[in-house]
């Protein structure tokens, strides 16, 4: 089972309703939130309890739509190639890695600190000798991947739309929507 669980900060959302276009620019230019991406049960990343305030949630905070951006070059790149690991941004030491293998998926978390060159990389010998954790040789089906990342892209620019359309014309969300409209 692959779940993404996303929310955005209720302060944002308000915000977000009344906000003009070269505001957002300026001032956001993203969308922040809880993210987590859950594999068979197992949370990626934190993501806090329903109950816990405004403050305390913003401890989690994520970078909603490169979190999706990267997630949608992850997809892309498995189309080419069965091999595709993700560098959380917030640290050097934290992958996820994607292994293809026919209609399957074998994701882990891999702890490997490098500091530099891109975010996502599809050379397997770089991560040999990286420790797995957390999350080790989950298999969830490519289908369950692809659906999930289409579904949720589509419910966030719903969203997003409904809070105010004006804003969806930035530069930032021309990728989830440029993916999102592809895959009806």
């Amino acid at each position: 089972m692959f779940d993404i669980k996303y929310e955005i900060f209720e302060d944002d959302i308000l915000e977000f309703r009344t906000i003009d276009l070269q505001t957002f620019k300026e001032e956001y230019n993203q969308i922040y939130g809880c993210f987590t991406i859950i594999i068979n049960g197992i949370e990626y990343l934190s993501y806090p309890s329903p109950e816990m305030g405004l403050e305390t949630k913003r401890i989690y905070s994520e970078l909603i739509l490169t979190h999706f951006d990267f997630l949608i070059d992850v997809y892309y790149q498995l189309q080419k190639s069965n091999y595709v690991v993700l560098k959380y941004i917030e640290n050097p030491l934290t992958w996820l890695e994607f292994i293809k293998e026919g209609n399957e998926l074998i994701v882990s978390q891999l702890n490997l600190e490098i500091h530099e060159g891109p975010l996502i990389r599809t050379k397997r010998k770089l991560f040999i000798n990286a420790l797995k954790e957390e999350i080790i040789n989950e298999t969830i089906l490519f289908g369950d991947f692809e659906k999930e990342l289409i579904s949720k892209s589509k419910e966030l620019i719903k969203t997003l739309q409904e809070l105010n359309k004006k804003i969806l014309t930035a530069n930032c969300f021309t990728k989830i929507k440029f993916f999102a409209a592809l895959k009806r």
